[in-house]
């Protein structure tokens, strides 16, 4: 083989694989037999002449390799997406676009449960108008870190974008949706999950942490909250990685304890590839917010109705927004 990867299917097993932390999961969530994912990660493997995955008893894990192969593979996946997105409303002559950016853990875990939201609404508020088929809203989504992301609304690249910092641009317009918990967790065996007490902010500040790269917003929650403390804390960083799949991998695999999204690590809790840790003070939480520029104000139609469902309107009410 010539290591080019020219099946995206492959790459879009081992991304999920490497969320779910097993084929099993991985296959249920893309519709396709654990047999026939695991064929395919096998031929990726042997196009690549790398190793991506390591299999056992409790899972699959990506591998320094699968992690790095990963991270690259994310914008070339995004942006095939939107090539299929655009084809699908060209065939189907549909006149609703929408292009948004998300932070990584919202663009994840929360906008595909929007976007079938906003399809069952847009369909009821065309039925509750005299019935008919309503043209679906096309969104284009554009995956990036928080800072990304308020740069790509900046540029009107997008109409709207999510992030997930407590770093609220001054410039833009922001709509607060809901508060994301944050959880320390480690490895399974670590010393921290034997302990009967939570862990002091000042050990947390002097253990080598897995993080986010710099504009993350799950990475400014953390330094933001060490900061406060009296006196300042400051993080200690043993591995900076690009996405939340390769954090909860290095998590995983030992490299050190991190801070992650409930939403994130939700299955690995369940799975018992990590272990939640409690930490001294308050529970860690971040705001998740909406923002466009203010010359987009009132939103577009789209956008509109989009923001509607993220704060958890829908049905009748979403005819009143964004006509």
């Amino acid at each position: 083989m010539d290591g080019t990867v020219r099946d995206l299917d492959s790459l879009r097993a081992l991304r999920e694989t490497g969320r779910r932390g097993s084929i099993a999961a991985a296959a249920a969530a893309l519709g396709v037999t654990q047999q026939a994912l695991s064929a395919r990660l096998r031929n990726l493997e042997r196009a690549l002449d790398v190793p991506l995955l390591a299999r056992t008893r409790a899972g699959s894990q990506l591998t320094e390799q699968g992690r790095l192969v990963v991270g690259w593979a994310e914008a070339v996946l995004d942006a095939a997406d939107r090539l299929e997105a655009g084809l699908r409303s060209i065939r189907s002559g549909v006149s609703h676009r929408l292009a948004i950016a998300a932070s990584q853990t919202i663009a994840e875990y929360l906008v595909p449960h929007w976007l079938v939201e906003l399809r069952a609404a847009e369909q009821a508020a065309a039925e509750q108008a005299g019935g008919g088929r309503y043209p679906p809203t096309v969104v284009e989504l554009t995956v990036g870190n928080s800072t990304t992301v308020a740069e790509l609304v900046r540029d009107g690249r997008v109409g709207i974008g999510f992030i997930e910092t407590p770093h609220r641009p001054p410039d833009l317009v922001t709509a607060p949706l809901r508060n994301d918990e944050m959880l320390m967790v480690t490895a399974p065996g670590h010393p921290w999950t034997r302990r009967r007490r939570p862990v002091p902010l000042a050990e947390v500040a002097t253990t080598p942490l897995v993080m986010r790269e710099a504009g993350s917003g799950t990475r400014d929650t953390l330094t933001d909250h060490l900061a406060a403390q009296h006196p300042p804390l400051t993080p200690r960083i043993a591995m900076e990685l690009g996405t939340s799949a390769a954090v909860r991998s290095a998590i995983a695999e030992g490299v050190g304890p991190g801070v992650l999204s409930r939403l994130a690590v939700r299955d690995d809790l369940v799975l018992g590839r990590l272990v939640a840790v409690e930490v001294d003070g308050p529970p860690l939480t971040r705001p998740l917010t909406a923002i466009w520029r203010p010359d987009h104000d009132p939103l577009a139609p789209e956008a509109a109705r989009l923001l509607t469902v993220a704060r958890g309107v829908t049905g009748s009410r979403l005819t009143k927004t964004g006509g």
